[in-house]
């Protein structure tokens, strides 16, 4: 019996020192916590790439013009699959020296300068995605940084998870109102992020889901497959009930 006066919010449950704790959330009567879900899931439409080349060598300019050789070759062939300049970035560099520890001198031995050189790419086609990686490897790109399968719409996306989540927790109010057999009488409060609450939000069995359409509809062949893109969002509300 205390454990339900307790989630429901019932003033004689809570101490003064309670009330005073979570007053921003909760209010001094009697009342629900709930929290909604939802799920969209879609597919990738580009690629974020990001690759790189190391060089490393004693003589300084030499090191530098390797790395430039090879980017540039990177560069025309991203260009080649008909990547827009805006899609492309590689002015990213940096030089380091570069030592190593020798066991019988106990010294520091110079190893050489070591020049990096990043290109971050965006690609629409997936499906050219693996055709676009071994090209880059085969002419001397030896760094994969970082690879993002991304959804062009995901903004869009998430503002519709929000919205599903916000009536999940709607429904979640009323399957509960109606559980314990009392009145929903308005809401106090909504948020998109977890409240200062002292008891976890119910929530409903059952999650919303639901798919959206691709903006491809393509799936990365063979080794590089992209999966699904989840895009998820949360609703917490407080209710007052009678």
């Amino acid at each position: 019996m205390n454990t339900l006066k307790l989630f429901l919010g019932s003033a004689l449950a809570f101490s003064t020192l309670s009330f005073n704790a979570v007053a921003g959330s909760t209010p001094d009567a009697p009342h629900i916590y709930v929290k909604g879900e939802a799920t969209i899931t879609t597919m990738p439409d580009y690629v974020q790439l990001s690759v790189g080349i190391v060089e490393i060598d004693k003589d300084l300019i030499a090191a530098k013009n390797k790395a430039d050789k090879t980017m540039a070759k990177a560069i025309k062939l991203v260009k080649e699959l008909g990547i827009e300049d805006g899609n492309i970035n590689a002015g990213h560099i940096s030089i380091n020296r570069e030592s190593q520890y020798n066991r019988t001198s106990g010294n520091q031995d110079f190893k050489g300068f070591r020049v990096s050189r990043t290109l971050s790419v965006k690609l629409s086609n997936i499906d050219k995605y693996p055709q676009l990686l071994q090209n880059l490897v085969n002419n001397g790109i030896n760094q994969i940084n970082q690879t993002q399968f991304l959804a062009s719409n995901y903004n869009e996306l998430h503002k519709k998870a929000q919205k599903l989540a916000i009536e999940d927790a709607r429904k979640a109010a009323k399957e509960l109102s109606t559980d314990y057999g009392v009145k929903l009488k308005g809401l106090y409060t909504a948020s998109l992020s977890p409240m200062n609450a002292p008891t976890q939000p119910y929530m409903r069995a059952e999650k919303t889901m639901m798919s959206a359409d691709s903006a491809s509809g393509k799936f990365v062949p063979d080794a590089y497959h992209a999966g699904e893109i989840k895009v998820t969002a949360s609703s917490y509300a407080v209710y007052f009930i009678d």
